[in-house]
């Protein structure tokens, strides 16, 4: 299929004449939505006024789904998330697998579960061999590589389903954003699986009803990281896992040799490879207010990490990874009828103090939000999944939920999916995830310079420090351009 065509609403209304389910005064009202940017299905759906019967061979039958309907897909870092990703296209036809360590996909099963798909270890020769036979791209891969990957999937005109945080640097982010925002006739999607859901977008309408009024403070914490943290560089040199690639797989990274403490799936914490915490997990929250509170530009970040000792009063540096334990400050200023707002972050399972008005008896949630406004506060888990708290409890006691007003994302997956073949937006498109993975850069910049910076959002500038900055959009390593 290609599926960069558009949904043409003009053929829509006549096939929909054609099965008797419209009027011809209700099929002009219904063009004029298409052409506004309803789906196929969204479409089809407004005309259903009374119940009908449609022969089985034009709909197929429940859960038919045609040749014709299926996205052709190919995926990239299949042993670790990837694979997860995939298992929610799982209605769509994967054509080609491409991962440096077969061995790791092999003993999770993902070759065997789509026997039929083409295997790659080197990305660039699955594009070379496939570009024709894919229709959207899922990049799976360390933080590092998503860029060069994303934009030479953008470049091939593919649809694309991207890991968070988006880019590895904000000059990355910068350039990604652009170039989405270039080819908007193809469909994207962040990998914020919360994103559009009832919790999240409840949390976001009880925010918006202005019950706690204007808010001032948001604190944030995060019961992550979940790998090893606070570790000096490996100096011992292994050998990578048979047929693995290392050099590939550092790609446009300062060169490391390969050790197990990178590779597999331990590469979060370091700073060439990962984010850390803040930059792996911020976006599956921030998405929840971002808009609301017009988070895009803090004049000035700082943060603290937790610092290792290897015995008594023996504190040990570890430059290249992140501590156990980490917290930052974004500081906003006033931004159009919003007063000025600092963002705290929490991870390592450390907490802010408990707000005044909660019940003693009710404990503090692992993760979450605290909004802090001039009117009261507003308590709920870190991803919005459950009914929001508002403090002190004894004031809201009587509060009334606002009206649901929001759209809601029933499946994360299948929504890029059914996005790709409709041309219709996703709740968090790739230039929405740039934005938030800049706020959340900008923590780890702060986290790996120690650093309180402040920032030049029109110059995409650190104006305070030169170390900083040299990490805004750092250079690739020879051989590797964006």
């Amino acid at each position: 299929m290609s599926s960069r065509k558009s949904v043409n609403p003009n053929q829509s209304v006549r096939q929909a004449q054609s099965y008797g389910l419209l009027t011809e005064d209700k099929s002009a009202s219904l063009v004029n939505n298409a052409k506004q940017g309803l789906s196929r299905r969204s479409f089809l759906a407004a005309s259903l006024a009374a119940p009908f019967i449609v022969p089985r061979h034009v709909l197929g039958g429940t859960g038919y789904q045609g040749p014709s309907d299926t996205l052709t897909i190919a995926c990239i870092g299949v042993g670790g998330m990837g694979r997860h990703y995939l298992d929610g296209c799982k209605d769509e036809r994967i054509v080609a697998l491409c991962d440096l360590d077969h061995n790791l996909v092999q003993s999770r099963g993902v070759f065997e579960k789509y026997p039929s798909a083409k295997r790659y270890h080197d990305f660039r020769k699955m594009f070379d061999k496939e570009a024709k036979n894919f229709d959207a791209l899922i990049i799976a891969t360390p933080d590092h590589t998503h860029a060069i990957i994303l934009m030479a999937g953008l470049q091939l005109g593919k649809h694309i389903y991207c890991a968070k945080p988006i880019a590895h640097s904000i000059g990355e982010a910068r350039k990604i954003k652009q170039a989405v925002l270039k080819n908007k006739n193809l469909v994207t999607q962040s990998s914020v699986q919360a994103a559009g859901t009832e919790g999240a977008l409840t949390t976001t309408e009880f925010l918006m009803s202005g019950a706690i009024g204007p808010v001032r403070e948001l604190h944030i914490w995060c019961n992550h990281p979940a790998y090893p943290c606070s570790l000096l560089r490996p100096t011992e040199a292994q050998t990578p896992p048979p047929g693995m690639d290392w050099d590939l797989w550092i790609g446009p990274a300062p060169y490391r040799p390969y050790n197990s403490a990178y590779h597999p799936e331990n590469w979060r914490p370091w700073w060439n490879f990962g984010s850390g915490t803040v930059g792996d997990m911020a976006c599956h929250t921030l998405h929840i207010f971002f808009k609301e509170l017009q988070l895009g530009a803090p004049t000035t970040v700082y943060s603290y990490g937790s610092t290792r000792h290897d015995g008594f009063f023996k504190p040990v540096k570890t430059p290249d990874c992140q501590g156990h334990a980490n917290m930052v400050t974004w500081e906003f200023p006033t931004r159009g009828n919003l007063p000025p707002l600092k963002v705290y972050w929490y991870d390592g399972g450390m907490k802010p103090h408990r707000p005044d008005g909660l019940n003693p008896r009710r404990p503090m949630s692992g993760d979450g939000l605290l909004f802090v406004g001039e009117k009261g506060q507003m308590m709920t888990d870190y991803y919005g999944s459950t009914r929001p708290l508002l403090l002190p409890e004894e004031k809201f006691r009587d509060f009334q939920a606002p009206p649901k007003t929001l759209p809601r994302t029933e499946h994360h997956y299948r929504e890029w999916t059914q996005a790709c073949k409709t041309g219709s937006r996703t709740a968090c498109p790739i230039e929405f995830g740039c934005e938030m993975t800049e706020m959340a850069l900008l923590g780890t910049l702060a986290l790996r310079t120690g650093q309180l910076l402040e920032w030049d959002v029109e110059a995409m500038r650190v104006t305070n420090d030169e170390k900083a900055n040299s990490l805004v959009n750092p250079p690739y390593r020879a051989g590797w351009s964006l």
